[in-house]
């Protein structure tokens, strides 16, 4: 995937990893059933993403306090990456929500059927923490049984995605 306009530094997002910056920059992540959200703010030159693999802790983790690489979860990347703007006290509005990945390729057992996808769960509850924290979200490319790559200019807010898979030609712009 060619990158338009000037170069910029460019940094590979781990799944379980956070970026909050104000750096012009390239944040690249590859996605499955994983969740990406990125966050814009325009006037204060904010941006964050964060690469979660799971809803929430389990087992044993869930029972303690913070779990260790706690941004693998979302209920605990978005509440990180509501702060900042939140310290800015910036209207719900202010803030340029966009999601991608969730895509249905890991099953958590049971009858096929029944919705137990990873991909699946982490949207919806992803969807729901925005809407808790009263979000709207601008673009969204979520679900389906593709893996996606997706490239976040932290400059300007735009998202530069594209499906994995032979078939697939170009990338789309969000």
């Amino acid at each position: 995937m060619k990158l338009p306009g000037p170069p910029l530094p460019q940094i590979h997002l781990q799944p379980g990893e956070l970026v909050v910056t104000r750096e012009p920059q390239w944040v690249i992540t590859l996605l499955g059933s994983c969740v990406a959200i990125t966050m814009f703010n325009a006037a204060h030159q904010l941006a964050a993403i964060c690469h979660c693999m799971l809803p929430r802790p389990g087992g044993r983790e869930a029972a303690g306090g913070t779990p260790e690489n706690c941004f693998r979860y979302l209920t605990h990347a978005v509440p990180a990456m509501l702060e900042p703007f939140a310290r800015l006290r910036l209207p719900p509005g202010a803030v340029e929500v966009k999601m991608f990945g969730g895509a249905n390729v890991i099953h958590l057992g049971g009858d096929p059927q029944n919705d137990r996808w990873i991909g699946s769960t982490n949207v919806a509850l992803a969807r729901h923490l925005l809407q808790v924290a009263q979000l709207p979200i601008r673009a969204q490319n979520v679900g389906g049984n593709r893996g996606c790559k997706i490239v976040f200019n932290t400059r300007t807010g735009e998202v530069l995605h594209k499906h994995l898979s032979a078939s697939s030609a170009g990338g789309r712009h969000a």
